[in-house]
């Protein structure tokens, strides 16, 4: 496609009596084409938001009442966490309470991401939104094994971040230099390592869950909360976090495509399952989250607004799926 820029290129070098090589005529070749890609940007840019608001407006108006639904459902679990958290956090107990703090932070954490998962599904992205929904199962289980195991669990599993930040800053320092990047102090790396042997007590094999469960990969953790039926969708969200090799068809983008092609952008199709599968986890996040300590008969905490709003989105995780279901074409 480049033929006639090359033979310019090639005029222009022996016009000004230079010696005419390969590198030479790709060299001037190549800051031709740019300056041209610079001047040309302004515009082509322009077309391609245009192209994108397009998609977004079509997408949006086509699957209008299961992003509704979506939005309503996340809205009344923000509304929910917030309610509880204004009724705990008067009690001075909770104010430095493990178990109910690990919640609070997964559920603000799972709100964000349920947040992101819209965004990709209405830009048109439903296997994107499908990979993120595989961090919102992971932190399904993990709220759910803490929430068996008590409140120990809760505190290991805080050790275990700082265990991750300590690694994270023995990596750092590995690579800093190739990163060109200033790292940690001998000191503070000194800090870290110690920290990370006082929770581990050396053993390289620690984990939270372990020390509960026996376990430490997800797949045995989702058995020992009894998710293990959702494996198959784990796995197909897993496919799209790593490089596996897979075939175009098998993308929820692809579902409702007449013909074999390599997609390589945005597509208005597939997105219910990654829709419902969200809505799920949301509201399973948001359960454990408001019946903290529910169980305590001594917790001081009172229940009766959580109930209410777990009924309402127990109901908009209903509709979240219908909506989506309804707009979808048959295969």
């Amino acid at each position: 496609m480049f033929e006639e820029l090359l033979r310019v290129a090639e005029e222009k070098i022996r016009e000004s009596d230079s010696k005419v090589n390969c590198d030479c005529v790709i060299e001037l070749a190549s800051s031709i084409l740019i300056e041209n890609a610079n001047m040309q940007e302004e515009e082509k840019v322009k077309r391609i938001m245009l192209e994108h608001d397009a998609f977004l407006k079509r997408n949006r108006e086509r699957w209008n009442l299961g992003f509704s639904k979506l939005h309503a459902l996340r809205e009344t679990c923000l509304q929910a966490g917030m309610n509880f958290r204004q009724q705990f956090i008067k009690i001075p107990k909770y104010e430095t309470d493990e178990l109910i703090g690990v919640f609070m932070r997964q559920h603000a954490h799972a709100c964000r991401i349920t947040g992101e998962i819209i965004h990709l599904l209405e830009g048109g992205y439903p296997d994107a939104a499908l990979a993120r929904w595989r961090t919102l199962y992971e932190m399904v289980v993990t709220c759910l094994v803490i929430k068996k195991c008590g409140r120990a669990a809760a505190i290991d599993y805080i050790k275990h971040g700082m265990v991750q930040t300590a690694e994270g800053v023995e990596e750092h320092r590995k690579n800093a230099d190739a990163m060109g990047q200033e790292t940690f102090s001998e000191q503070e790396a000194e800090s870290y390592a110690q920290l990370k042997h006082s929770i581990t007590k050396g053993n390289s094999g620690w984990h939270w869950a372990r020390e509960h469960t026996g376990y430490k990969k997800i797949d045995k953790l989702r058995e020992f909360v009894e998710l293990d039926k959702w494996s198959h969708n784990y796995k197909l969200a897993s496919r799209n976090v790593h490089a596996d090799y897979y075939e175009m068809a098998s993308l929820y983008a692809m579902r409702e495509a007449k013909e074999d092609l390599l997609l390589c952008g945005q597509s208005n199709s597939g997105l219910t399952e990654p829709a419902h599968f969200t809505a799920i986890a949301l509201a399973q996040i948001t359960s454990v989250f408001l019946t903290t300590y529910i169980e305590d008969n001594d917790s001081g905490l009172d229940y009766s607004d959580s109930a209410i709003f777990m009924k309402i989105i127990e109901n908009y995780v209903k509709e979240v799926g219908e909506a989506f279901l309804s707009v979808e074409k048959p295969i």
